[in-house]
């Protein structure tokens, strides 16, 4: 019962003293001033027991900071306030990150679509070659070989690899002007 009449500031000092009994009551005295301001300040139930649990789990060792210079009131008014004020920057910056992410995504399905047109295309024209040119179009650009190994799949000189991949890229580029010009 004792601790029911002790003053906050001396509360505070037996707090910082490591007493958990001072420390609750302390809680239970001001709880509610705690909760209170976080829910005006946050205007979201959930969100303000979240922030007055998080405050009153970090609140020993901010105990420490407490000077007595202030009513304990005044010290936990602040504390609180600046406690809702990082969690509104924390989820402005949550959000932000999530628009952010929102709109790289949608760079990228855009990118990954005009890629895929773009491949689609390509496969296209491909088709239009003659089988030569086709052929070495499929070993080199689609799988990727150098021209001495497609030289030896194809049974034909290295030079005539570089030369149909000539053709191709002026076929392909002779085709994409033409489709520009449409």
């Amino acid at each position: 019962m004792r601790m029911m009449t002790t003053n906050d500031n001396e509360l505070a000092a037996q707090a910082n003293a490591g007493n958990g009994a001072a420390f609750s009551t302390l809680l239970e005295r001001h709880y509610d001033l705690i909760y209170r301001l976080a829910y005006r300040m946050l205007s979201n139930r959930q969100d303000a027991e979240d922030l007055a649990q998080d405050i009153c789990v970090a609140l020993p060792k901010k105990l420490k900071s407490f000077r007595g210079k202030s009513k304990l009131t005044t010290w936990l008014y602040q504390v609180t306030m600046n406690s809702a004020r990082d969690f509104l920057r924390r989820r402005l910056t949550i959000a932000r990150i999530h628009t952010e992410f929102i709109d790289v995504d949608a760079l990228q399905k855009a990118a990954d679509k005009q890629r895929q047109k773009d491949v689609e295309w390509a496969y296209s024209a491909i088709n239009t070659l003659p089988d030569d040119l086709r052929e070495t179009a499929m070993l080199v650009v689609a799988e990727g070989l150098n021209h001495a190994e497609a030289a030896s799949i194809l049974e034909i000189k290295e030079a005539t690899v570089s030369w149909r991949m000539m053709k191709l890229r002026d076929h392909l580029k002779a085709l994409a002007l033409s489709e520009a010009g449409e």
